[in-house]
């Protein structure tokens, strides 16, 4: 009986290699489309928990909450968790009850800061399920979250959705007059939203790259960049998916970032979520950084940066 020759065996091997490597690219755009469907899923059930929350206290949840230096604080997802079936979670950290500060140093409660929740985490993602500290894990995970009673190398859960908190950096500690949906202290109601619920985004993506976020909310409020508030929240001055390093700058770790190609997804104030792209327009004209308090000409500004202010007044279509 023949059999094949070693030549066309070598061609049946070539042909099949080269139906993998056709078929491969679209089997991982495939994966990355569920991936990206699955994101947009979780960001919705926030939107519903915001809603739910709002409706119930007639306002957003706080951003943070002050604290002092070096005293970690709950941020604004823990507030939700209720209306996210984390009910059990909420009330065995005594949240309503005790600061984050005295729930990391309790060792009874600590263990459950280090919880994995799916609603919180973006499939596109490679960040472990708590955030790793230390420069040997790479320079995006060069500060720990360190505070009174955070123990050596405490690592918290991961979060790849962080809160809105507008053009402003650095962010008031107590009180404000803060542009975005999420900041110290004072909490955002529907009707401070001037600009429209569908014209202003509540919270974003931030990926691996960028340090991520963490549910559990900040380490030390005053303080600026990673070592306050910006685990639980972005500003809308960096640009999404700043591809300048993290050293020496802050660049994306102040920001929204995201592991899905091209852009990233955005939940919407009204509960909706669309996807950004990179190339969308951003300037940072006219303002200026004063403190706690810039200035700015809204018709200066880029589409992304109106969408993170929620009372700049000017008419915007839809990006």
């Amino acid at each position: 009986m023949p059999g094949f020759t070693l030549i066309e065996l070598l061609v049946v091997i070539a042909i099949i290699g080269v139906l993998v490597g056709l078929l491969l690219p679209a089997v991982q755009s495939a994966r990355e489309s569920g991936r990206r469907i699955a994101c947009v899923n979780n960001l919705h059930q926030v939107g519903v928990a915001l809603h739910l929350y709002e409706n119930a206290l007639g306002e957003f949840p706080v951003g943070w909450l002050p604290g002092g230096s070096r005293q970690a604080e709950w941020g604004w997802p823990v507030k939700i968790f209720p209306m996210l079936e984390q009910a059990v979670l909420y009330d065995s950290l005594n949240v309503s009850n005790q600061t984050l500060r005295d729930a990391i140093g309790d060792t009874s409660t600590r263990p459950l800061l280090t919880t994995s929740i799916g609603m919180f985490r973006c499939p596109s993602d490679i960040t472990p399920p708590t955030l790793p500290g230390g420069s040997n894990n790479g320079p995006q995970y060069n500060r720990l979250f360190d505070c009174d009673n955070c123990p050596s190398g405490f690592e918290p859960a991961t979060s790849n959705y962080v809160g809105n908190g507008g053009l402003n950096d650095p962010m008031p500690v107590i009180g404000s007059n803060g542009n975005g949906i999420f900041w110290s202290e004072s909490a955002v109601r529907m009707s401070d939203i001037t600009d429209g619920l569908t014209k202003t985004f509540a919270v974003g993506e931030r990926h691996d790259r960028c340090r991520s976020g963490t549910w559990i909310g900040v380490r030390n409020p005053p303080g600026p960049d990673m070592w306050g508030s910006y685990w639980v929240r972005a500003r809308v001055s960096i640009k999404l998916n700043d591809p300048r390093p993290i050293n020496p700058t802050n660049s994306c770790t102040e920001g929204f970032s995201s592991a899905h190609p091209g852009g990233g997804n955005f939940l919407y104030c009204d509960g909706s979520v669309q996807s950004l792209n990179d190339d969308i327009s951003f300037s940072n004209g006219g303002v200026t950084f004063n403190n706690s308090n810039p200035t700015y000409t809204a018709a200066q500004l880029g589409v992304y940066q109106r969408l993170g202010i929620r009372d700049d007044g000017v008419p915007m279509v839809s990006p």
